[in-house]
């Protein structure tokens, strides 16, 4: 069975909608559920965001879940190259946890190489185009274009999330294979002011972008930009690990 992780809801529903035979996981504290995925058994779950919530998550899933034979780590994520645009596939072949001081890494893990050239090899077979790279995990969010200009020039990483790497510690601690990939929500010179604005599920919280208005009337233009970028990158992770997901069974 293969265990597909991602952070939150709008990340969730385009794999779910694409599950078939879907019981409820019943793992307590977790939103997950098991069905089919282009064939493939498989249990479909919310991490939470953040590197504590997201290893706390993949833990009691690991705890309790026995017959799991790779985990898919997965969802959107910011681009830290200038080559990257919404939508694209980064495949990673390489996880960093960012230091709390700076940009550079202070862990790095390789992605197990077997799994990672199953996953190449599906995605080439199956005609979906991938940027190979390293992805940065960061406690807190990187969000301006000066910060991701950073970020990339001293990680070396292509791209920046807030699980990969907690989940793929976990993981490796227990000797489960995983691949991670990840489609571009913002590029790296597109600063994420407005993302507070946006709900977990992908939907303006009109209330506070109202309020907004009064002083930063710009800002609901980026808001509506971002939920049409999540939405676009989401649908297109779902369908790239539906796409592969039955190379990797």
């Amino acid at each position: 069975m293969i265990l597909i992780l991602c952070a939150f809801r709008a990340e969730f529903a385009p794999l779910h909608a694409r599950l078939q035979a879907v019981k409820d996981a019943g793992l307590q504290s977790v939103k997950g559920c098991y069905g089919t995925l282009a064939g493939v058994k498989v249990m479909l779950a919310e991490s939470g965001i953040g590197m504590r919530r997201a290893r706390a998550t993949a833990r009691r899933i690991f705890d309790n879940v026995r017959e799991i034979d790779c985990a898919i780590l997965t969802g959107v994520a910011g681009a830290l190259s200038a080559q990257l645009k919404i939508g694209d596939l980064v495949l990673a072949d390489r996880v960093m946890a960012r230091s709390d001081n700076g940009y550079r890494p202070e862990i790095t893990l390789d992605a197990p190489s077997d799994y990672y050239e199953r996953a190449a090899a599906a995605l080439n077979r199956r005609g979906i185009a991938y940027v190979r790279g390293a992805i940065l995990t960061s406690k807190l969010p990187i969000s301006t274009a000066v910060e991701k200009r950073l970020a990339g020039a001293q990680s070396g990483a292509v791209a920046v999330d807030m699980e990969t790497a907690a989940i793929s510690l976990e993981a490796q601690e227990r000797g489960h294979p995983y691949i991670a990939m990840r489609t571009i929500m913002d590029t790296a010179d597109h600063d994420l002011a407005a993302a507070r604005f946006a709900n977990a599920d992908g939907t303006v919280q009109y209330g506070k972008a109202a309020a907004a208005l009064l002083t930063h009337p710009g800002m609901v233009f980026g808001v509506i930009r971002l939920v049409r970028n999540l939405r676009r990158a989401a649908d297109a992770m779902a369908t790239a690990v539906a796409r592969s997901a039955p190379y990797l069974d």
